[in-house]
């Protein structure tokens, strides 16, 4: 069985749970600090990569969504 409980995937899922856009900010950054720090080292299963790839689009959507928001 394949570990799925990587760093990164709390601060991820509290950033889209967070409905506090200042909060929400802020747990976005935890996010992509906790990515980055995982990529400080090689990904070694492929499951992990697919679900980094998948978290980073996701950020992605966050960042657009939030900055929706304070337009």
């Amino acid at each position: 069985m394949m570990n799925s409980n990587y760093a990164w995937r709390e601060p991820y899922v509290s950033a889209i749970s967070e409905t506090n856009p200042e909060r929400r900010f802020v747990q976005i950054c935890e996010v992509v600090a906790a990515i980055e720090q995982r990529r400080l080292t090689p990904v070694e299963t492929e499951h992990e990569r697919r679900e980094l790839e998948n978290v980073c689009e996701g950020v992605r959507g966050l960042i657009s969504e939030s900055s929706m928001k304070l337009v």
